[in-house]
């Protein structure tokens, strides 16, 4: 099947968990165990996170970087390093998928939100912040659609925050929502990737 790695070298470990990924999905795909079943993997992926090198763990002053490490060519999953300079926020935003979050560097506090209206209003939206928590080290946190989707992340340190994201989705590629709660706003983007050109298509080089 088509891929593309973006990390060399390719340690074991990420391979292990690309065919263990295969595996579940082949097994629980459309059943609401799908996100429970992903965890152990996960967790063993990020046992010991150094094969996350230097050049996945680098800001890009005044934006959040999003190095992607592996997609998938169905796109069924995509892999990547989120770094979120000192101090520094993200949007509030969605990722219209399922899947796992976890802090590999630095210090997080995230902020979940729910929407409140039935998304009938263009350019409109009603959140409510649901919840404000610190996220520690190794910690692994989950994203479920449409409930438990929306989130804003906040580098808590001095050095920039980096949380590795396993997501059943391509979302560098996918349209989806960032918001202003405080004026209730809402607009559609598109975040792609740091490392990957606009005219690359999913699992290309």
């Amino acid at each position: 099947m088509p891929e593309s790695y973006y990390v060399e070298p390719v340690e074991p470990v990420l391979r292990r968990f690309v065919e263990d990924f295969r595996n579940i999905v082949a097994r629980e795909r459309g059943k609401p165990g799908l996100l429970d079943a992903l965890k152990a993997p996960t967790e063993a992926l990020l046992y010991d996170p150094s094969w996350i090198t230097e050049a996945f763990r680098q800001p890009v002053p005044g934006t959040t970087a999003a190095w992607a490490i592996y997609r998938s060519q169905d796109p069924d999953l995509c892999i990547f390093s989120m770094v979120v300079p000192p101090h520094s926020a993200t949007r509030v935003h969605n990722h219209l998928t399922d899947g796992w979050v976890s802090l590999v560097q630095g210090a997080q506090i995230e902020r979940k939100y729910v929407r409140r209206d039935d998304g009938g209003r263009d350019g409109y939206a009603e959140l409510e912040l649901i919840a404000s928590e610190p996220i520690g080290l190794g910690e692994l946190t989950w994203l479920k659609h449409p409930d438990e989707d929306i989130h804003q992340v906040v580098t808590a340190s001095d050095v920039p925050s980096v949380s590795l994201h396993v997501l059943c989705n391509d979302l560098g590629t996918v349209e989806r929502q960032s918001f202003e709660p405080e004026q209730r706003g809402v607009e559609n983007f598109i975040s792609g990737y740091t490392n990957v050109g606009p005219g690359a298509g999913i699992g290309r080089r």
